[in-house]
């Protein structure tokens, strides 16, 4: 228990601080339930390598048999097999009309497959092409959890911001309330003044609080997303958007993990074509058996003996079953080479469209800047106006929304600039970057 406080408390220690994206994407890959299982299906996938290899290595089985038998060819070669043939059980009665004799066989065999037309070594080249792709697939999977994680941490960093935009406002609106107070005093203002900034003062707090909130819930989505409850923390702000070098991004992504583990699986399909054909082609095998038989007990070595030989087999399929299945495989690789098209085509649209995106968040993010410029500037001809009687206090808050609104739409901007970052990069391939 004592143990168990002191992690706690080391762990509360460790995240009550600023959470940065690389320290979080660190955790998601350790922590997240969605890698946890593709690195299971990696481990499965192995196994099945392992199985597949090793159908080449010889195979021991043991067999334990009883009969009871009076049929006379049967008794007489227990009896045999037995080693306790005497002259009296040539007697043509006892031949023909044998007691009853109980044999328990036990048959060691050593199966050794030396060519089954292929079939073993097209299963191991199927088990090694599907072990690629599965491994391909997890890889892909890490790079959806990284993107996902950047997402959710730039909404949260969103969110921070939007608490500190409320903050600025809330300010802002006290010293609105106050210059209101101020003029009323000296007879320069009007009530309604006053009454508007406090309304005004109270929608500020209200949003402020609703920001809080927000910021609360987003951080609890990023444990979600991570996989592990991070305590108390906080998460870096928002900075200007990274920047893009979108040359060579379109090579990238038709070489992306997952359509790579699409193309190891058309080498599966090839061949699983030889894995169907090869039950066509003559098996060559070898074997060695080794009896035990008793009349009392199973193991028993009354008699014993041995066999060795080789097996020839050449199966002919009248009904073409087996070329069938060949060629219904052929036709699923046709499929999926179609389907490989398709999704190269897509991964050069998304990676299009994500640039789009950084370009248009680009663009909303220099326009939320000239604003919040344009506003202070307006704001402070108002306030200066006001001061003298010749502007409304309605002026400077219609003004102060303006400037609010301009402040929130620059952080919202950056925010859509990192997704579309993110999302560029993920659609080439590339979000490991997102790291450095």
């Amino acid at each position: 228990m004592v143990a168990i406080f002191i992690l706690i408390l080391w762990t509360t220690f460790l995240f009550a601080k600023e959470l940065k994206i690389q320290e979080a994407i660190d955790l998601a890959l350790k922590n997240s339930p969605i890698i946890k299982a593709s690195q299971r299906d990696v481990k499965a996938q192995e196994l099945e390598l392992k199985a597949a290899k090793g159908a080449l290595f010889p195979r021991i089985k043991l067999e334990e048999t009883y009969t009871r038998t009076d049929v006379p060819a049967y008794a007489f070669m227990s009896k045999l097999n037995q080693e306790r043939i005497t002259l009296q059980d040539f007697d043509p009665a006892k031949l023909n009309n044998p007691p009853a004799i109980n044999n328990f066989e036990t048959k060691i065999s050593l199966e050794v497959p030396i060519w089954l037309g292929g079939k073993i070594q097209s299963a191991k080249r199927m088990a090694e092409h599907e072990y690629k792709a599965v491994s391909l697939e997890a890889s892909r999977k890490e790079e959806e959890v990284i993107r996902q994680v950047y997402h959710t941490y730039v909404d949260v960093a969103l969110a921070k911001e939007a608490v500190e935009v409320s903050k600025q406002a809330v300010e802002d609106a006290k010293e609105h309330l106050r210059l209101a107070e101020q003029m009323h005093k000296v007879g320069m203002g009007l009530l309604s003044d006053v009454l508007r900034a406090q309304v005004y003062l109270s929608k500020a707090q209200e949003n402020l609080e609703k920001a809080e909130r927000n910021y609360s819930v987003a951080k609890r989505g990023l444990e979600v997303v991570i996989g592990l409850r991070l305590g108390d923390f906080e998460v870096e702000g928002l900075k200007a958007c990274p920047q893009v070098n979108v040359e060579g991004l379109k090579e990238k992504a038709v070489q992306r993990r997952d359509i790579k583990a699409m193309e190891e699986r058309l080498r599966t399909l090839q061949e699983a074509y030889s894995f169907a054909l090869s039950d066509n082609l003559p098996h060559i095998y070898a074997f060695g058996q080794y009896f035990l038989n008793s009349k009392d007990h199973p193991f028993g070595s009354d008699g014993k003996g041995y066999m060795v030989g080789l097996g020839f087999s050449w199966a002919f399929d009248t009904g073409l079953t087996t070329l069938r299945k060949a060629q219904a495989n052929l036709e699923r690789r046709y499929g999926l080479e179609e389907r490989i098209r398709l999704i190269k085509d897509m991964a050069l649209l998304d990676v299009e469209k994500a640039y789009a995106e950084y370009k248009n968040a680009l663009d909303m993010l220099r326009s939320a800047e000239d604003r919040i410029k344009a506003s202070k500037e307006v704001l402070r001809v108002i306030e200066l106006r006001y001061k003298n009687g010749l502007a409304r206090m309605v002026d400077i808050l219609d003004a102060q929304t303006e400037l609010d609104k301009a402040r929130l739409e620059r952080i919202q901007a950056i925010n859509a600039c990192h997704k579309a970052y993110a999302d560029l990069l993920f659609g080439a391939g590339l979000i490991e970057e997102v790291k450095r």
